[in-house]
């Protein structure tokens, strides 16, 4: 799995770096899907923001952002809204495929 590290306006911890391969490397397991992922961190005034772009096979990217005073609280932020993009969409596919054509 590849993840891409790219950050904007500031420097990116080699300890921050690898909570944030860690986290991603966890990603694959709600959707199978997942081809890489590319992390992009920000840091403007006092906002730190962290973006993910998840490639995944024959589907749309999913793309999430967290927000914090600090990189370690919007990691954790993206992270939840990641599995929980990933887990729906995962879901709405299950649910579709094993739906039955006529009722009753």
């Amino acid at each position: 799995m590849v993840t891409r590290i790219t950050a904007h306006g500031c420097e990116v911890s080699e300890l921050l770096r690898k909570r944030s391969e860690d986290l991603a490397g966890r990603w694959p397991r709600f959707d199978p899907a997942v081809m890489d992922m590319q992390l992009i961190f920000r840091h403007q005034g006092r906002s730190h923001t962290v973006e993910a772009i998840v490639s995944r096979r024959r589907r749309q990217p999913a793309v999430a952002k967290g927000e914090g005073p600090d990189f370690r609280v919007a990691l954790d932020e993206l992270d939840g809204h990641v599995k929980r993009i990933l887990k729906r969409d995962r879901s709405r596919r299950k649910d579709f495929r094993h739906a039955t054509g006529l009722p009753g």
